[in-house]
């Protein structure tokens, strides 16, 4: 999608737009200057207004108008426009609220101030909604919604910053419901969204379409709360796999069906009980240069009891049956476009039961006890494993150590054979005001074994902190870390982390911030960005060429201020660069951004001006990168139509 324009300097299109025009002879430079003269009386005038339509209909309208100059440059090609932009916002109501109501919230050239990637394209377009009947027993909504040539992000693992796309998207939802007294409910609901995006500095389109359908129903009987549901769901993907290295576009195919099932009831001694049912269906079409068909199904019942014996004893039962490892498949790998392996896993069964109790021996300490036994059919072969745990949480109330919390666990995994070794939890907490200072911390560690599909073992931790100070009147500091990494994972080299560091200063409205990050890992390519695999996938699910390895980094800062009492001044800069690694080929991004907002204040008019450069190049080893630049200045005001 080339959204710049490549024609002389007379061409004036639209930031974003592909169409130009020269304005040609005086005569036409005469209605353009007529044009600007009548906006800027129009933004004078005060505009209070009353509609009427019928008897029955009452409507209010507010919003923006104004007219901006725009300029761009994309590899050295400069073109430049001259024309409206606003968005407004329409709500009203016929015969009564409760009867009909609606919401429309169109846009136009809209200068993107919000978006971390400033004013690259003229995004426009409208969200909408329409509710029926809503104080009635069978109320219904409609709503759709459409954004073109917007500039959106995409994502990286752990990343301050992903690359700049752009792209449509749209929706469509239509939803109902049959609230009858004494009946059970039924809530109907269908939706449907498309949307495709390119990333700057490539050629090649990511598209997703994806229709749900879902049935919720809840009944009280007997004081048993019912509910169940049914969710059908197509999801179809193409991408470019730029990242990766494919050579070939991949498109996938895939489809579920989900049916779920509980109830609930009050238990004796405090306690309740719940019953749960599901059944998860799919199937998928894989082809990226070689075509993969798979399908499966799993069912899943549950149990859980809890009740409070005596005042500071709590304990549960519980019990789960599965009978295949799709239960173990996480949602956004079956409908990522992802390929798992393409032969059959075999019968999978799982059959577990458990118990939890926990005691609080005095105000501050609570020791918790916990018992598992899981039996599992795979293969034709019969395994067991029973997991003990028992942990203690502490909190620490001294004027010395005051703020700090703790908590620590040990567990301990058997099987038939023996022991398969031990699993730790551990998290401290740290809330403290000192010496002027406000600090809070939190690190945490877990390693679990994991018993779904024989036994692996799984760790992670993650430690943030943040610090703030007055240094004077009105002047603040505040700094924080944060990270995380995995460390045992089920499958071997998926390992992932990320860390940020960041700083800020204000002062009265001025305000100083500076980041730094960087994340790596291991993860699976979407439409829309990364995915890490999650660290307790069991091993063997996902096809080997499914997976890349990416690292990015990044840092940047911002400042931001009010300066004469009606000047805004916001301006901001960002690098990052990065690597994917495929076994085929290696893919580098890197990108540079600048954005600038400015806005002035005379009464009910404002005067608006941004400027946003992109350098970004994505592709191998020594790949040109692109340049844009955008910028614009106008003026708009807020009317109260009516």
């Amino acid at each position: 999608m080339n959204f710049l324009p490549k024609a002389a300097p007379c061409h004036f299109p639209l930031r974003g737009s592909a169409g130009a025009a020269c304005w040609g002879a005086s005569g036409r430079i005469s209605r353009r200057v007529g044009r600007v003269l009548a906006a800027v009386l129009l933004l004078a005038l005060s505009a209070v207004a009353q509609l009427e339509v019928g008897d029955n209909t009452q409507m209010s309208l507010n919003g923006s108008m104004g007219f901006a100059y725009n300029g761009s440059i994309d590899q050295g090609l400069s073109g430049h426009s001259m024309g409206f932009m606003g968005d407004g916002h329409l709500s009203g109501s016929y015969y009564n609220p409760n009867f009909l109501n609606f919401t429309a919230n169109p846009y136009y050239d809209r200068t993107q101030s919000n978006s971390v990637f400033g004013a690259l394209t003229n995004a426009r377009g409208v969200t909408s909604n329409v509710n029926l009947f809503s104080g009635s027993h069978f109320p219904g909504s409609v709503s759709f919604a459409e954004n073109i040539n917007g500039s959106g992000e995409f994502g990286v693992p752990g990343s301050a910053i992903g690359l700049a796309e752009h792209g449509n998207n749209s929706g469509f939802g239509v939803s109902w419901s049959a609230l009858v007294p004494d009946w059970p409910t039924l809530t109907a609901t269908y939706a449907i969204g498309d949307g495709t995006a390119t990333i700057f500095g490539t050629e090649d389109k990511n598209s997703q379409s994806d229709h749900t359908f879902n049935l919720m129903s809840t009944y009280l009987l007997e004081g048993f709360r019912l509910n169940g549901g049914y969710t059908h769901r197509n999801v179809d993907d193409m991408f470019s796999q730029v990242l990766n290295g494919t050579p070939e576009p991949t498109e996938s195919n895939s489809g579920s069906n989900n049916y779920q099932f509980n109830a609930q009831h009050s238990f004796p001694l405090q306690g309740s009980f719940s019953l749960g049912w599901n059944r998860s269906t799919y199937g998928y079409d894989y082809h990226d240069g070689s075509d993969i068909t798979n399908s499966g199904g799993s069912d899943t019942v549950n149990g859980v009891l809890s009740f409070r014996p005596v005042k500071k004893l709590m304990m549960s039962f519980d019990a789960n049956y599965n009978d295949s490892l799709l239960g173990s498949i996480p949602e956004p790998i079956l409908n990522s476009g992802t390929a798992t392996t393409q032969t059959s896993l075999g019968t999978f069964r799982s059959f577990l039961v458990g118990t939890d109790e926990s005691y609080e021996v005095f105000s501050h300490v609570w020791l918790h006890a916990t018992v598992n036994h899981q039996e599992q059919s795979f293969l034709g072969r019969n395994y067991s494993a029973t997991q003990f745990g028992g942990s203690a949480n502490f909190n620490i109330d001294r004027s010395l150590l005051k703020g700090l919390s703790f908590s620590l666990g040990v567990f301990d995994t058997a099987q038939q054979e023996a022991n398969t070794g031990l699993g730790f939890v551990g998290n401290v907490n740290y809330n403290r005001k000192f010496d002027g200072w406000d600090v809070d911390a939190n690190v945490s560690y877990a390693q679990h074994v994991q018993t779904v599909l024989l036994v692996y073992t799984t760790s992670s931790f993650g430690y943030v902190t943040n610090a703030r100070r007055r240094l004077g009147n009105r002047l603040y500091f505040m700094a924080g870390y944060s990270g995380s990494h995995s460390g045992i994972t089920a499958n071997s080299g998926t390992t992932s982390s990320a860390q940020r560091v960041s700083s800020t200063l204000t002062y009265h409205a001025y305000s100083v911030n500076g980041f730094y990050s960087k994340s790596s890992g291991t993860a699976i390519f979407t439409p829309t960005g990364l995915v890490p695999v999650p660290g307790n996938l069991p091993p063997s699910i996902l096809s080997p060429g499914s997976l890349i390895e990416y690292n990015s980094s990044a840092w940047g800062g911002s400042v931001s201020g009010t300066f004469m009492r009606r000047l805004n001044v916001n301006t901001s800069f960002a690098k990052s660069k990065g690597d994917t690694i495929d076994p085929l080929l290696s893919t580098f991004t890197s990108n540079d951004l600048i954005n600038v907002v400015v806005q002035y204040r005379l009464r009910k008019i404002y005067v608006n001006g941004g400027y946003t450069h992109l350098r970004q190049s994505v592709g191998t080893l020594g790949t040109v990168p692109i340049s844009v630049t955008t910028y614009y200045i106008g003026v708009s005001r807020w009317f109260n139509f009516f």
